[in-house]
Formats: C-alpha cells, structure tokens, sequence
C-alpha cells in the first residue's frame, strides 16, 4: 500500500492526531490532577519526601515524620511489636516471605521468590520460574513479610535440597541439567500460580502508570539538592494514591521502576529491604553523569573511528567535543601522575608509598606540607568527579554500563597496565592526581554515612553552616529550670580519659539509711548531661543529632552530633552545671531496691582518669599497658602532663570510691546470675599525629582544580595487648565501676518509664531464626569446654554462645535483653553523642513535668481504669514517631558502629603497610599468630581470624588447599603465619600459615 501523501485525512497520521483531539486532552488534565508537574515539586511533594532542611527553612520533625509514618507501617505491621505478640527481628526473613532477588553487577532482571529457609551461610527460595534457588541473603533488596502461610511451603520441604556444602550444591546443580530434580508441578502450582498472579497484577499496575514511572526522577528529584524519601511517600506521589490505601503490587512495582531508574535513585543496600529508604539524587548530578558518559562514548567512537583512517586523513580530522575533553585530561592527568610518581611510588596494595621527603613534626613544624595548583577547567572537573564517585563514594554498584567506563580511563593512561583496573586502581589514581590525600581514609566517603563534611548534600552543608554560625550568641532556655534539685557539695565523679573533650557523665554515692544499720543502704546517682531541656526536637540542634545519629570518633578526627561550642560551653559535665540524675537504692549485695529520676545541678564535679581511680582503690592498672607499641613516621610529639587528681582526693572520696566499687561488683554478679555474657575484645589504640599540638589530622577535603603534592606522612601509633580470651576473667577495676554504674542508669531509665507506660526506644534481644536455645547450647558446649580448660570458656565457643543469646532489636515497649541479663534497658549515658539517649531525655523530661505540675504520679500498672491506654499526648514522642525512628535508627546505629571500626582497621593497615612493605619500622615479631574465632566457612578460599600479636581482624589463607599437607582449619586453631600482604583499600592484612601451632579438641 502507498504512503498517504502529505495531507490526507485518511492517513495513519492523521488519525493520530484525530485520537489526540479526541481524548489526549482528557488524559493530560487527569495526569496533571494526579500528579505534580516538575514545577510544583516544592510545594507538593515537601509533604512527602523528606528534605534535609536547608539554611533558611527547616522543616518540623513532626511534619516528616507524618510523612514517614505510612512509610514503616507497610514493614512493621506484618512483624508485631506488641509484647503479647511474638517479637521478631525484621532483618531476618521468615519462611513465606515474598522476595525480589537481584543480581548485582547484571543486567539481568530481578526475579520473584519465595523464602523457604536457611542452609548453612545461604538462603534458599523457591522462584516464579518452578526453581529452588540458593543464594546470600544480600541478594533480597525488597521483601514482603508473610506473604504466604509456611503451610503453603511446607509440601515443598520433602523434595527441595537441604545441601549447605559447596561442592556438593554445584554438583546437584550439574545434575539438574541432565535430570529434573526440581520440586513436582503439582505440589509447587499454588505458590507459583500465586506468584505470576502478583507479577501480573505488578504489570498491570506499570502499564496504568507507565508514562508517570518512565518520568519518575524528573517528577520526584529536585534540581541541585539531594532529597531522601522512602518507597512508600514516592509511590503515593507517583501514583495519586494515599499511603494508606497502597497496594503492596503498586508498591512493588514502583520499587523496580525506580530501581531500573539506573543512577537516577540509589538504596543502601545494608538496611533497604527492612527502611524502604531511598536516595533521590539530584537532577544537576544526574545530568552531569549522563555528560561524562556521553564524552566517553564520543572518545570511544572518535578513537574507532581514527583507527581507520590514514596518517594523512588523522592529521584533517575535528576531534568530537566530548573526544576532546577527554584526551585533554588524560594528557594532564599523565603529566601529574608522573610527577607524582618523583615523590611517591604507586604499589599494588590500594595506596601511593610513603612520601619519598620527611618533614619530622616540631613545635613550628607539620609532619606534611601541602601545595596544590589550578590547572583543570570544568570538564577535567567532571572527569574527576566521575572518577570520584566510583572509586570513592561507589556511587556505581549495581550499574555496570556505568561502571565499565572508568577502567577506560585508567587504561587511557598507560600507567597502570600491571594493575587490575578495579575502583581500587581508581582510588590510587586519585591519590596520584592529588585529588585525595595519599593517607586518605575512604569511610568518610561512604554515600549512605552521609558526614556533613562529605560534599554528598548541599542542604545539609548549609544546615552545618547554620549550626556553626548559632554559636556566636545562642541564647539558651532551660525548660526544666522550675524543677531542678541542687546537688549542692556532694562529690560527683567523672572518671574519663585525659584527653576526652565532652564529659556525658558522673557518679555519686550517699548513704540511704542509718550509718549502724544491720543492712546497710546506699542512694547511688548517676548524673548525665542534660542538653535536651535547652531545646526541643525540631530545633536545627535536634535536626543535626537526628541526621547524624551519633558522633563519629576515628582516629583522625571527630565527626560531631552536636557541635562543639554547644556541648563544651554548655553542656558538657563540670561545675554548675545541668543534669538529669538516675538514681537507684541498693543494697550491700548490689540489689536494686528503689529507683528515681531527678533534674538538678551539680556543683563539686571531681574529674579522675582510669588510671587514678585504679591508684585511688589500691589497684595495679593493667588495662593499658601495651604488649607492643609500634610507630611509622616519626616519634609521636611529647604532650604537656595532666595535673593528677590523686592529690586532691580526700579519706571521704576514697571511701566513697571503694563503696562504689563495691556496689558495681555486686551488680556484676547480680546480672550474671541472671545470665548476663560478660566479655572485653581489647582493641588497639591508635594515634595519628600530623601537628605536635594534638593528634588528628587537618580538615583536607577534594582537590578537583588541578594537581596536589603532599610531601611527609602523619606519624601512626599504635598501642596493643595482643588477643587474650574475651571471656576469660582479669577485668579492671575501673571497668568494672564505670560499667556498671552506667548500666544501672541505663535500666533505671527504662524501668521508670516502664511504670508509666511511656512509649520509648527500648532495645532487648529477640530470637534468631534458627536459633539454638540459649540454655541448652551452654549446657551441652559451654560447661563442658570449661571444664576441659581450667573453668574458662574458650573463645570461639564464648562468640558462638553470644550469636546464640537472640538478636538486639529496638522496641516501644520493654524487652529483656538477655545478653546483659536485664529486664529493663535503653541507652540513655551519653545524649551528647548519641541521638536515641537525647529520645528518651526528652520522654523522661515531659513526663516530669507532667508529674510537678499535676501533683500526680504518672505511675500505673496497666490500662487505665477506663480501659483505654494512658493519655500521652504530653510527649514530644508518640509510639508512631518512635516506630518510624527506629526505622532508620537503627541500621544507622550499626552503619556508624561499622564505619568506626573500619576507621579504626584503615589506620592498622597504613600503619602495617608502611612498616611491612616500606620497613618504616621493625615488627617486634618475625612470625605471628592467627586465632580462628568461628567455623570457617567451606565457600571462602580464606578464612577471616585474629592477628594475635595486634588484636585486629586479618584473614589467613586456608592451610588444606596450600598443598603443603596441612590439615583443614578449625574454629579454636592457632596457626603460625608471615605477612603475606597488607592491602590499605580494603583495610585488610592477609596472612600465610606455616604451622599449626594449637589446636582445640
């Protein structure tokens, strides 16, 4: 058939347009009233998304967390949290869950599962497709809890493989290809037929919505600023749909649509499946990625293109802009790299050298000095930029397209042709622009730890700079000032270290009834800091605290939940200062008879350290006395000596001292009749010093413009015992105090609030699945192990019995938390640093001034006489903000704990790999020891153990596949090793076996 000539109504064309006249109208003006335009992004989905708040307007925590609220209610409504009810830990899946598994670095597409159970260290699941599938749990980024009924599983049991070795899994997987081994049609047709029924019902949902999801991140981004929403409050905008009313297909469905977004949104892949939060990022960022890609494809098919063509033609060709860019940073970025290179050798072990010059660190001296030029314009810029998000931020995981394109520039360069060309090279490269430092610890560049001096958010940048700018004459209003008790001359001891800069908290003790009684009593305080009665949760101090989380210690530097001109001038424990006081009477056997909270003041605050306190109860201090101290760099600068407090201490404070002591042995025994665990994994200290005033390193942030040499390295210290068995008795005595005291507090809290029904973070522990019973497993490992070696329980037994105590979960209402042997506990010591103590601070703080103006107990035992719940509408925090917080508060919480950790393991593997690779310093050790903590696992080519001689976290080759005629590595072995090699990208020390030296039988 012909084509319609130009102008024919009869045309395909024409009839087109026909149906647009028609209906396109209608349909445009539904979509507008469903949807916000681009263009009213601001003032339509600020209600949705959350926004970190920018200088001149920060929203209300109560504003987002109504946003919020429908986000959690989807994730916790199938997992209860009432205490009649079986508490569970989401983080877990639960046989009936449906799951949607990735597959990382793949193109491939997500697949629907069912989860069956665990084998082993994988999970298995049953797939859409009539498959059991066993894979890592890391896999499942999006779950919907009890999706089906186990009943519907259970059939499926008899005729799936219960097969956690290995080897014997990829055979059965071989023999699948030649035999059906799968489970029959008939037993697994309805939970299949139940999932396709939900896929279809998925599609059918894009297709109704598909020209809204294709435009997602246009509707939903905003234009420079990175917005942080959760997938419930971006289906409910995209879809017009209340939260409350979506269906878990629509929400689903908008998850993958998102997803497929490609760099557009972004999940942290550690908690996403139980927060259903997400990073939107920004337009302007998104733009400029999709840029640099598209100048690398243009270089790419320049490059191709001139490969073909003569000497002659090559000479007439016009460079593509983009081709342009390109080869005009990489001739820059040789010219810097080999520069660089005069002054430090790049190595294979994820790092630059050492600095060939030395700069030792004096009174008017660094340990290095910096320079730095501009050479770059904006699209070397960009180039960089790029680099930076893969091989920094690993902005690109899970985008391979994307991922595949730096590689190219590192080979472009031609100096890295011996190296894997992985984000680790990248890293290294960096290092060699000088675009980070050449000591540069990567966690602060983590995208989901978000530090405010990360570059990652530009509001959030701007709420730090709002902060910082309140200092300068912040008026402060204390809300509790009415109800406040002077604690007038009694001794309130605050036992930190020296160099500690925020003082939380401080204990005293008083006598609770007649001096010569049969049955002596004692009132014992524990006073914290106070700044929740100075301003409440919507203030841009809580905004920041909630943000954060907590302070970040590395040691490098601090990174502040609360800044430092608040804390230190205001709040921080000393003379005359506020406090809320926890307060318990006990008995001589640490018995808690009677507790209490109180505001107040404190006025004689006695600061002692460890040390002192270890000198003032007649104690020998072993707690820090290093087995090897070892240093690279230089000698760390002598620091002017603390005047001692020991002097000062009158007979009373001893006394009183020693009584404490006294009382905290008593809580100890107290706790361990009730089953409490008690360890201490002693860690190393480091130090790291680049000035002689202080340790810590300068505030250095990326250097885009151009090259920059660093010439001289900080001087690391660090200090170890060396690995002693966790649970083997030899605790000090200040541990012992200060623990205790501060444990006690952390009860009394909880306990108090308890009596009152006050809905607060209440942290205990819950079953794992799978779990053995905790008695039973002591019972039949634990008290035979001990018995065999001398009443200590062996290390790696010890760890086991603790993963067997349940998993810590958060909660509104108590839980016992069996690994500490309390009914009662919630973290309430230090709410300088951590942002759930300042939670319940202001729960307790409402509900005291509740009670002083009603004259009226809060107390109760139950529902109120009516039979409804009590009234607690005083509270700055209902039971449903608490809910969303935890939401996210905790898998921050265990972000954080991880991000100081690897801080702490970054500064050991600098520290080793210069002594190790660059003989900066003599090891005190030839051969070293390798502890092996638990089973290792038969899928790993290595298994992760103890480096002895530093207490660190290593991995040592597995000894039965050497071929050296070792035996297979067992859990409770001790293998003597050499240094294979020290790894700083990824803070690793990988060690080979030469010797069983010890083996648990």
């Amino acid at each position: 058939m012909p084509p319609p000539i130009p102008g024919d109504s009869t045309g395909i064309r024409a009839k087109l347009r026909q149906w647009q006249e028609e209906h396109g109208k209608t349909l445009e003006e539904q979509y507008n009233k469903d949807m916000p335009m681009p263009e009213e992004m601001d003032s339509e989905l600020t209600n949705t998304l959350t926004k970190m708040g920018d200088n001149n307007s920060i929203r209300s925590y109560r504003e987002e967390e109504e946003d919020e609220r429908q986000a959690v209610a989807h994730f916790a409504a199938s997992r209860a949290e009432d205490l009649d009810d079986d508490i569970t830990d989401p983080r877990f899946l639960l046989m009936g869950d449906l799951v949607e598994l990735e597959f990382a670095n793949s193109e491939k597409d997500s697949l629907l599962a069912v989860f069956v159970r665990k084998i082993g260290v994988e999970s298995q699941f049953y797939s859409i497709n009539g498959r059991w599938i066993n894979a890592p749990e890391r896999q499942v980024q999006y779950a919907i809890p009890g999706w089906v009924s186990p009943k519907l599983i259970e059939p499926l049991l008899e005729h799936l493989p219960n097969v956690a070795d290995a080897e014997e899994l990829s055979a059965l997987k071989r023999e699948s290809y030649v035999n059906d081994i799968s489970v029959p049609r008939h037993v697994a047709a309805p939970l299949v037929s139940r999932m396709i029924a939900f896929h279809r019902e998925s599609l059918e949902v894009y297709r109704k919505h598909a020209s809204t999801l294709d435009r997602a991140h246009e509707i939903l981004a905003h234009d420079t600023d990175l917005r942080y929403g959760s997938l419930v409050s971006a289906a409910s905008a995209l879809l017009g749909i209340p939260s409350d009313k979506l269906p878990l297909t629509a929400l689903f469905t908008v998850r993958r649509a998102l997803m497929n977004a490609g760099f557009a949104f972004n999940v942290d892949r550690r908690s996403h499946r139980v927060t259903g939060y997400l990073q939107i990022r920004p337009k302007q960022q998104v733009k400029t990625v999709e840029q640099v890609r598209k100048w690398l494809r243009e270089w790419q098919d320049d490059n191709a293109t001139m490969a073909l063509m003569s000497a002659s033609q090559r000479q007439r060709h016009t460079r593509k802009r983009g081709a342009f860019f390109v080869d005009n940073f990489l001739k820059q970025a040789r010219e810097i790299v080999l520069a660089s290179r005069q002054r430090r050798e790049p190595t294979q072990h994820g790092n630059v050298g050492p600095s060939k010059v030395r700069h030792a660190i004096t009174k008017d001296q660094d340990a290095v000095k910096v320079e730095s030029d501009t050479r770059f314009g904006v699209p070397d810029q960009e180039l960089v930029r790029f680099m930076e998000a893969w091989a920094c931020n690993n902005m690109f995981l899970g985008l391979p397209r994307i991922n595949a394109l730096p590689p190219l520039i590192l080979q472009a360069t031609g100096l890295y042709e011996d190296h894997d060309l992985g984000a680790q090279t990248g890293f290294l490269f960096l290092q060699e622009l000088g675009t980070i430092l050449p000591y540069e610890n990567r966690v602060r560049f983590d995208q989901h730890l978000l530090l405010p001096s990360s570059q990652h958010s530009r509001p959030l940048q701007q709420l730090m700079n709002k902060l910082l700018s309140m200092g300068k004459g912040y008026k402060f209003s204390d809300k509790m000032a009415d109800v406040r008790h002077d604690w007038g001359e009694l001794p309130v001891y605050c036992i930190d270290d020296a160099s500690a800069l925020e003082i939380d908290d401080g204990i005293s003790v008083e006598r609770a009834n007649s001096a010569d009684s049969n049955q002596p009593e004692w009132w014992v305080h524990v006073h914290i800091a106070n700044p929740t009665a100075f301003f409440d949760r919507d203030n841009p101090l809580a905004k920041m605290a909630r943000h954060m989380g907590e302070t970040i210690y590395t040691p490098e530097r601090a990174y502040m939940m609360l800044p430092r001109w608040a804390t230190n001038k205001n709040f921080s424990l000393a003379p005359n200062r506020p406090c809320l006081t926890f307060s318990a009477r006990m008995n001589e056997n640490g018995e808690k008879l009677e507790h209490k909270i109180t505001s107040g003041f404190i006025r004689n605050v006695q600061r002692l350290t460890p040390s002192e306190l270890s000198t003032l109860l007649g104690q020998q201090d072993e707690s820090k006395k290093a087995q090897f101290d070892i240093t690279v760099g230089g000698a760390v600068p002598p620091q002017p000596e603390r005047r001692s407090a020991v002097p000062d201490m009158k007979e009373v404070n001893i006394n009183e001292l020693k009584q404490l002591q006294k009382l905290a042995e008593g809580r100890t025994r107290q706790r361990k009749a009730a089953g409490g665990i008690f360890f201490d994994s002693r860690k190393p200290t480091l130090s790291v010093w680049q000035t002689a005033a202080h340790p810590g390193l300068a505030w250095q942030h990326p250097h885009r413009k151009g090259a920059r040499s660093v010439e001289g390295d900080p001087v690391i210290n660090m200090q170890t015992q060396g690995l002693t068995n966790w649970f083997a008795e030899g605790e000090q005595a200040q541990d012992i105090l200060v623990r205790e005291m501060m444990l006690l507090a952390c009860e009394v809290s909880t306990a108090w609030c308890a009596e009152r029904q006050i809905p607060t973070i209440y942290r205990g522990s819950v079953k794992k699945p799978g779990q053995r019973d905790p008695d039973e497993f002591y019972q039949s490992e634990c008290v035979p192990a001990m018995e065999r070696n001398n009443g200590v329980l062996p290390m790696h037994i010890g760890i086991e019995h603790v993963r067997n105590m349940g998993s810590l979960v958060l909660n509104t209402k108590p839980l016992r938390h069996n690994l500490l042997g309390l009914d009662h506990y919630g973290k309430v010591t230090s709410p300088l640093r951590r942002y759930g103590d300042m939670i319940l601070h202001w729960q307790i703080e409402a509900a005291l001034l509740k009670e002083a103006h009603s004259g009226t107990s809060l107390v109760t035992s139950g529902p109120t006489l009516s039979g409804k719940q009590p009234d607690h509408r005083f509270l700055p925090f209902s039971e449903e903000n608490l809910q969303t917080i935890m939401t996210g508060l905790q898998p921050r919480e265990a972000m954080i704990t991880r991000a100081k950790s690897y801080a702490e393991n970054f500064w050991v593997a600098m520290l080793m790999f210069r002594a190790h690779h660059f003989g900066e310093a003599k090891l005190p050790f030839d051969t070293c020891h390798a502890y092996i903590m638990s089973r290792p696992s038969p899928a790993q080519p290595k298994v992760m153990v103890m480096f002895e001689e530093l207490s660190v976290t290593s991995s040592m080759m597995r000894p039965e596949k050497l071929g050296l005629g070792f035996p297979e590595a067992r859990a409770g072995d001790r293998w003597e090793c050499v240094i294979e090699s020290v790894n700083v990208y990824y803070r690793h020390i990988a060690l080979r076996p030469i010797r069983l030296a010890d083996r648990w039988e």
